[in-house]
Parts: C-alpha cells; sequence; structure tokens
C-alpha cells in the first residue's frame, strides 16, 4: 500500500538529529496543518477500496479460497485505516498498529479493536461469510461518520 502522502508523514513527524540549513524544518512547516486537500485526496483513494476489497473476498466464498479471503480483508482493513487517519488529520505512515491507534480518535467507528480482533477470528475459524459481513458493517459505519 504504498502511498506517497506517506512521505509528507515522515517529514511531519520526523525528529532531525541534525538539520543545520533547517531544510527539515522547512519542509516540516509545510505539513502543519494537515492539508484538506491531502485529507479529501486521501478518502478519496482509499474509501472506495475497502468495499472493493470486501466484494472480491466475497467472491472467493464459493471457492473458499481463504488466503484470497484474508488477503482481501487485510487490505480493506488497511484502507479504513488510511480513512481513519485522513478523516483526523493525522499522518499514517505505517499500517502496523494503525487500527489501534485509530480506534483511540476523536472520529472513529465505535468499537474498532474489537470489531477488526472479530474479522481476523471469524477468518481464523473459517468463517468467512460472517467475517465478511463483519467487514461490511464497517465499512458502512465508516461512510456515516465520513
Amino acid at each position: 500500500m504504498a502511498c506517497s502522502a506517506i512521505w509528507m508523514g515522515e517529514i511531519a513527524l520526523c525528529q532531525p538529529l541534525h538539520d543545520p540549513d533547517s531544510l527539515i524544518a522547512a519542509l516540516k512547516a509545510r505539513t502543519a496543518p494537515y492539508p484538506r486537500a491531502l485529507r479529501d485526496a486521501l478518502m478519496q483513494r482509499f474509501q472506495w477500496e475497502i468495499l472493493f476489497g470486501i466484494e472480491n473476498a466475497e467472491l472467493a466464498l464459493p471457492r473458499g479460497d481463504s488466503s484470497h479471503i484474508a488477503g482481501c480483508a487485510y487490505r480493506a482493513l488497511a484502507c479504513i485505516g488510511q480513512v481513519l487517519f485522513a478523516l483526523n488529520g493525522q499522518y499514517l505512515i505505517n499500517e502496523k498498529g494503525a487500527l489501534v491507534v485509530a480506534a483511540d480518535f476523536a472520529v472513529t467507528v465505535d468499537g474498532l479493536t474489537a470489531r477488526v480482533a472479530d474479522v481476523w477470528r471469524l477468518i481464523g475459524s473459517s468463517q468467512h461469510a460472517a467475517a465478511l459481513q463483519t467487514l461490511r458493517t464497517l465499512e458502512r459505519d465508516l461512510r456515516e461518520i465520513s
């Protein structure tokens, strides 16, 4: 999920050890406040992909293709993270742990952490349709707050 916005987040969040010519400081100054255009672009880029991932996973249900279903579920969840970070004007530079962080944002989906854990529990126990239904509910709830 490489995204060029990650570079802006890297600058915004970095703690330079040495910047004698203030090059990093100048770039950092351009990252605050969080740009509305970036928020809108990230939401446009990632919000549609949540449902796209879920629908692709549903196509694999009749085949019982667990790997494909899990991959699509991960992608949908990663896109949920992108949207939540954008909605809250926060830079996302790494998907690892992003949904745990997003669960504490001012604008978030109720019960996010537990619901994400439920998706993975259901996938792990081969209850793929139920996992995808949980994802669909998350996607709907996210659309309502965005």
